[in-house]
């Protein structure tokens, strides 16, 4: 049986600056699916249940994706407009500070320690 989706479409909308077409939601769906599945991956000692940041970051992650050019160019250019992929062959991915948002803190040190002097 799948894990459950991490964030959900209206997530998505909920962040984007515009309303998604139905084919960009249909895209969102199938993103969320995958980026969840990266962040299992990637972020193993996940908590249950997972941190309030991971709608935030999935969305993120999505409309970065749904942003860049379909056709994998890195940069593209219309009349006086240009556009550079932030992420080579843009596409879905997350970043180390994305993943640490959905990492447990790290623990406090505990107990006793030595500094030796010369």
């Amino acid at each position: 049986m799948a894990a459950a989706d991490l964030a959900t479409v209206v997530d998505v909308q909920s962040r984007a600056e515009a309303q998604l077409t139905p084919e960009q939601q249909a895209r969102a769906a199938v993103l969320v699916g995958d980026a969840s599945a990266i962040i299992r991956a990637r972020v193993p000692d996940l908590s249950d249940p997972p941190p309030a940041t991971a709608p935030g970051v999935i969305a993120t992650a999505v409309l970065r994706a749904l942003a860049s050019p379909p056709d994998g160019n890195k940069s593209e250019t219309v009349g006086g407009h240009s556009r550079t992929a932030a992420h080579e062959g843009g596409g879905l991915y997350l970043t180390d500070d994305e993943l640490d948002l959905l990492r447990p803190p790290a623990p406090a040190p505990r107990g006793a320690f030595s500094i030796w002097t010369a």
